[in-house]
């Protein structure tokens, strides 16, 4: 009985009664002086980011006139080297591109004010033959566009009345922002070298063989896309000028000044420019001239993407047309027509910078798989799946 007792003690033992573990606590201890830094930080990125946004139309300015001073100083350092002065060799640029644009104003303006009169004229007839025209009759039936255009007419005198004050407004503003770009382009090209080495001593790394090669591809690259930027769009307005008047158009030189003015935008400039051409060459000449009009725009943009623009800008960017398309879709999206100019050598500058950093890391010239390469035999079975030889197929049961 003892034994058995005793056994059964042992089966009915008292549980084991554990205490609950309290949860661990992790306690940071952060110093009074780095929330204060921290503060400091956020209140010094706010302050700067509301500057930026208060000051973005002379940013905006500042960079178009870095960009023509860049375009400039090649001509300027050469008249340097030949024991011209600095500022005299300044002076002697600037006074150049007045004279320049001086006798544009006396060769195009008074004929270009003349066919802008006469297109002017013209307009209400060209309308008219538009109207009487099947394509017009079958849109305005399907889209009803007089009823609307009579009722947007109605407004127009209101309109126009509140939009005077601000045109002239607007105007004025134009030529206050075009003397800023002048006296800045000035000053940049004066001063420029001390602002350089002003900002190499701000950052001392920029100084380095590594970083200096990118600070003057940067330079070479946007003094070649400026300097092309502006023949190309004087080939282009001059070219479609010539064409218009050689298949008796009106207002050639009209049309060539507009060709020239959007010819600055990469890649879509030329097609848009274009596009008033076309449609006079239908209207005032006919289905022939309409058509060459087109087969001649078509011709000098693959003429202008394969040969001038090569020859004239260079390949220092050596962007892909891809990345040129979308550096000008966003640069427009946010800056409108300055963005797409200045988009495409923002790229280059940023592809300048990452083959740099690409060479640090030697991954610049590192060889990738071909990505469609063929399928070798065995590709996505396990490992160890027998295999015949003569057909490179998985060996079945039989095969086995």
């Amino acid at each position: 009985m003892s034994e058995s007792s005793s056994q059964s003690s042992d089966s009915y033992a008292a549980p084991v009664v554990t205490e609950p573990v309290s949860p661990h606590r992790v306690y940071f201890d952060i110093h009074a002086r780095t929330i204060v830094k921290v503060m400091l930080v956020i209140a010094a990125s706010w302050l700067a980011l509301t500057m930026i946004l208060e000051l973005r139309s002379l940013l905006v300015q500042l960079s178009i006139a870095a960009f023509l001073a860049i375009a400039a100083d090649p001509v300027v350092r050469r008249l340097e080297r030949r024991g011209i002065g600095r500022g005299k060799g300044v002076l002697l640029v600037m006074s150049g591109a007045f004279v320049m644009l001086a006798l544009a104003v006396a060769v195009f303006v008074p004929p270009l004010v003349d066919q802008g009169d006469r297109l002017i004229e013209a307009a209400p007839g060209i309308v008219g033959d538009v109207r009487d025209s099947s394509v017009y009759r079958q849109a305005d039936e399907r889209f009803n566009i007089v009823d609307r255009a009579t009722a947007q007419a109605e407004k127009l005198p209101s309109l126009v009345g509140d939009q005077l004050t601000s045109v002239v407004g607007a105007v004025i503003a134009g030529v206050f922002g075009a003397l800023t770009i002048l006296f800045l382009t000035v000053f940049l090209l004066l001063g420029g070298g001390q602002v350089a080495r002003g900002i190499v001593r701000l950052f001392p790394k920029l100084a380095e063989p590594r970083w200096w090669s990118v600070v003057q591809g940067t330079y070479g690259g946007v003094s070649a896309f400026v300097g092309g930027m502006i023949i190309i769009a004087l080939l282009g307005g001059t070219s479609l000028a010539i064409v218009a008047a050689l298949l008796g158009l009106p207002y050639a030189l009209p049309l060539g000044l507009w060709m020239m003015m959007l010819e600055i935008i990469p890649m879509i400039g030329a097609t848009i420019g274009a596009i008033p051409a076309v449609i006079v060459a239908f209207v005032a000449g006919g289905t022939l001239e309409g058509l060459v009009m087109i087969v001649f725009v078509i011709a000098y943009q693959q003429v202008e993407n394969i040969v001038i623009q090569p020859k004239v800008q260079g390949r220092q960017a050596e962007l892909s047309a891809l990345v040129v398309f979308l550096a000008v879709l966003i640069g427009s999206q946010l800056l409108g027509v300055l963005g797409a100019l200045f988009a495409v050598p923002l790229a280059g500058v940023l592809q300048i910078i990452a083959r740099q950093i690409m060479e640090e890391q030697g991954s610049a010239d590192l060889e990738l798989p071909d990505l469609f390469a063929p399928a070798m035999p065995g590709d996505g079975l396990p490992l160890g799946t027998p295999m015949v030889p003569e057909t490179g197929e998985p060996a079945g049961d039989d095969d086995q």
